[in-house]
């Protein structure tokens, strides 16, 4: 089937066309921003979701140099947003969702060995404060400088550079930590 796979554009008008064109590349940018920020893969998705159709019903007074900073910038304020309306209420929490992998015909231990390191930075990210786990997912996961990590998160650049710094040392602790485990 044709354009199953695409969006189709052809009825669209010519800003629905430019969202998409300036958008889309960003879309792996932003899902790795919410995942690292909500911990949940629901969440991230639900959360990319509601970035997208923000950014597409304001995209009209968009104006700035980069798109993907305003669009990761669309994220976290989203993400604070959903934490403090999920801290006001009692929420049940998910299952782990199964690991599945990715390419077909890989068999399984070829599989682990393949993620153990990065199954180790992600657990060691996630035991890392909110400030420093941004700072870092934010410059060296999604490839922002220091100076854009700062105007998305409203803080000082040199706070950025500090929280990276501390959070790259405390994340090489825990990684440490993690090896000298039996």
């Amino acid at each position: 089937m044709p354009g199953a796979n695409t969006i189709e554009t052809s009825h669209m008008d010519d800003q629905g066309r430019a969202f998409l064109e300036a958008a889309m590349p960003h879309l792996d940018v932003v899902y790795r921003v919410a995942r690292h920020t909500t911990r949940d893969h629901h969440h991230a998705e639900d959360l990319v979701q509601e970035t997208y159709l923000r950014a597409f019903a304001a995209f009209g007074t968009h104006r700035g140099p980069s798109t993907k900073a305003w669009l990761v910038t669309i994220c976290l304020n989203l993400a604070r947003s959903q934490g403090r309306r999920r801290a006001r209420r009692v929420v049940e929490t998910a299952m782990p969702e199964p690991y599945e992998p990715e390419a077909p015909g890989v068999s399984v231990p070829e599989e682990a060995l393949a993620n153990i390191d990065r199954a180790a930075v992600s657990h060691a990210l996630a035991h890392l404060p909110d400030e420093q786990r941004q700072a870092i997912v934010l410059m060296d996961l999604a490839g922002h400088s220091a100076s854009e990590v700062a105007e998305m998160l409203g803080c000082p650049r040199n706070t950025v550079l500090s929280r990276a710094f501390r959070g790259r040392q405390r994340l090489a602790s825990l990684l440490v930590e993690e090896d000298m485990k039996p």
